[in-house]
């Protein structure tokens, strides 16, 4: 399996998992999006991630709510290796247009994370 995939196991789906992540973890803030990141004890073997675009952004059009998710699911495979393992992450999108490209948005996921590995 390719590095830079994004496999089942990387999915932060449970809701008190993200509740945890939102009350405890560490945000980050960029143009686009908002980074909250939360370092795990346990199995960090790998990053667990979450992307949350609100209906409001969108128009509450889901059509454009998935096309926005794709394009931060893109961005962070690309650039998931500038961050250390052991994480839960949440992308939050604060501000969509129609014509975002995940380029934009991968600069931005780098920036953050390498300010993140600062720290």
């Amino acid at each position: 399996m390719k590095n830079s995939s994004f496999t089942k196991e990387e999915h932060l789906k449970k809701s008190g998992l993200i509740k945890t992540v939102f009350d405890k973890g560490i945000p980050f803030k960029a143009k686009f999006i908002t980074v909250y990141i939360l370092k795990r004890d346990t199995c960090a073997h790998l990053n667990r991630a979450a992307f949350i675009i609100r209906k409001i952004l969108c128009d509450k059009k889901s059509v454009l709510r998935n096309r926005f998710r794709r394009v931060l699911r893109e961005a962070y495979r690309k650039t998931k290796h500038l961050l250390p393992s052991g994480h839960d992450i949440i992308i939050l999108a604060v501000a969509t247009k129609k014509n975002t490209k995940s380029d934009t948005v991968e600069k931005e996921l780098g920036y953050v994370f390498k300010k993140y590995c600062k720290k």
